[in-house]
């Protein structure tokens, strides 16, 4: 597939623009909001995968003020953002577009396009109204009731200020008469306000949608439907293409810039956060379970800009099965916990060719787990936000999802077993099973790492915190004082936090503490940042 990455516009949007050598038609793919856009990521690329088989152009992009787009306020950044996506696919040579808006991106999608655009709407909820209810409900459930700080309300994957609540709340649907398509939950309706326009019913919304990343499923027949639709509604014969009209770099500010880089023999994908000095210690960021670079609400892009203005050169890393990396298969397996991960941080590690005295990883849950790996030459510092498992070896692909879908969804067999196992295995002899399965220990994982000299600092909220203290932390650290390895760890504790990072005093906490040892760690090679 030919994809050419980049940013455009002021303020600036991230985009991936696919451009077969002829194309028929463009399509402008309008990314969900928060967890929604994180959670259908891949289901998206594989989308514009398909249409590019087919002749079509297509655009991806994260809209400005989300993802890796340059901040921007603007309670109109969503929609502005998509009809300037329009405009750079219209630079490759295609004439007419189609937008497509998935959840919450229907919204923005249906209000982008004109008469005269194509539309697709999946899975779009009523109204802008509709969809902040729900997701007040679902956050107040996931996060807690103290979700407004500052003026600024977080929701489960975004933070939104008044102007931008009214703004997103204000989006309605209008009607469409040609060129629109709706596709719709088994048993579900199109929004009234459409009026008579063409909707199929397709299963797969809600295994996509209505769980975590670690159980979405990319729903095949659901893209085939919208692949074939644009197909007929494509003309038959396609106009050459040129390369899109994007910027390479993504300037910042006070000498901070961002660009795009590929590692390693996997070509990972990566967002390079470079400060005016290049030669800089180097912090490679890793994310939580199979999920792309930017973090919870973004937390990974703030940490990686406020880093470079530090005076650190920050990496934002794609692993395999995760954004922009590797091939996407609508039945793909994710490498959470496996071998591969391991060997694409080396791959990474090799090809930064920093000397480990300059070097940081930090990982968040399965990115913490990564993190504690280490590389051949250890690194001065790993930090392990929201750590929860220790083992030591590596899992086979798919495996883990596979055993959290058992354990959610479980066949009545499995049901079976386990409430008889509950009821004959006493409780001390589970909790001791339990411990069995997390082999390692919760510090002799990162062993190997604090006898080579490294510092591993574990930054963990409540439910983290209790886990650690059953499975043994405390006298783990206790047997490991001070002075007793080359290396050391440390346990932070966030009260009140949570283990996803989706709460706004989490990420600040986890901000304030990575920035606070990296500069600790490093302090020849950091600048005093006012932000």
């Amino acid at each position: 597939m030919t994809t050419s990455h980049g940013w455009s516009g002021s303020p600036a949007l991230r985009v991936a623009v696919q451009t077969p050598p002829s194309a028929r038609l463009g399509v402008v793919i309008c990314p969900p909001l928060g967890q929604e856009g994180v959670i259908a990521y891949r289901t998206l690329r594989l989308l514009a995968d398909r249409l590019e088989a087919r002749g079509v152009a297509s655009i991806r992009y994260d809209p400005s003020g989300r993802g890796d787009a340059q901040a921007d306020a603007d309670p109109d950044a969503l929609v502005r953002s998509a009809r300037h996506a329009a405009a750079v696919l219209r630079t490759t040579g295609v004439e007419r577009v189609v937008f497509v808006g998935l959840a919450s991106a229907a919204l923005v999608a249906a209000a982008a396009a004109t008469d005269d655009d194509g539309l697709v709407l999946w899975d779009a909820p009523e109204s802008g109204r509709a969809w902040l209810r729900r997701q007040r409900a679902l956050a107040t459930m996931t996060i807690g009731a103290d979700r407004v700080v500052d003026g600024v309300e977080t929701l489960v994957g975004i933070d939104l200020d008044p102007d931008q609540l009214a703004a997103l709340g204000a989006l309605r649907h209008g009607p469409r008469s040609d060129a629109t398509l709706v596709l719709v939950r088994p048993g579900a309706r199109a929004p009234k306000a459409l009026g008579d326009v063409a909707v199929v019913e397709v299963a797969g919304s809600a295994e996509l949608l209505d769980g975590t990343s670690i159980h979405a499923r990319i729903p095949a027949d659901a893209l085939e439907t919208v692949v074939s639709w644009i197909d007929d509604l494509a003309p038959a014969a396609g106009t050459a293409t040129t390369p899109p009209e994007v910027d390479d770099v993504l300037h910042l500010g006070h000498g901070v810039s961002e660009r795009v880089v590929l590692l390693g023999p996997e070509r990972l994908f990566a967002i390079e956060t470079v400060p005016h000095d290049e030669d800089a210690p180097v912090v490679v960021l890793h994310n939580g379970a199979a999920e792309h670079r930017v973090g919870a609400s973004d937390y990974q892009v703030e940490l990686a800009r406020a880093l470079a203005r530090d005076g650190v050169r920050v990496l934002r890393v794609d692993r395999r099965g995760t954004g922009e990396s590797s091939p996407v298969a609508a039945d793909e397996r994710d490498y959470l916990f496996a071998q591969e991960w391991i060997d694409d941080q080396a791959a990474v590690v090799a090809a930064l060719d920093v000397d480990h005295d300059r070097l940081a990883l930090v990982g968040m849950c399965a990115g913490a787990w990564l993190a504690g790996r280490g590389s051949s030459a250890s690194p001065r510092l790993v930090v392990e936000i929201s750590p929860n498992d220790y083992r030591r070896r590596a899992a086979e692909p798919g495996s883990y999802s596979d055993g959290v879908r058992a354990v959610d969804a479980p066949s009545p067999a499995r049901r079976w077993v386990r409430e008889r196992y509950n009821v004959v295995v006493p409780e001390a002899l589970r909790e001791r099973i339990a411990r069995r399965d997390r082999a390692g220990g919760v510090v002799d994982h990162v062993r190997p790492l604090v006898s080579a000299g490294t510092d591993v600092v574990m930054i963990a909220a409540d439910v983290d915190a209790a886990l650690f203290d059953r499975l043994g932390g405390r006298a783990a650290l206790a047997r490991w004082a001070p002075g007793a390895e080359p290396g050391s760890v440390t346990l932070v504790r966030v009260p009140g936090g949570d283990h996803s990072l989706f709460s706004p005093h989490m990420r600040r906490a986890v901000v304030s503490e990575v920035r606070a040892r990296v500069r600790a760690t490093f302090p020849a090679g950091v600048r005093p940042s006012r932000n």
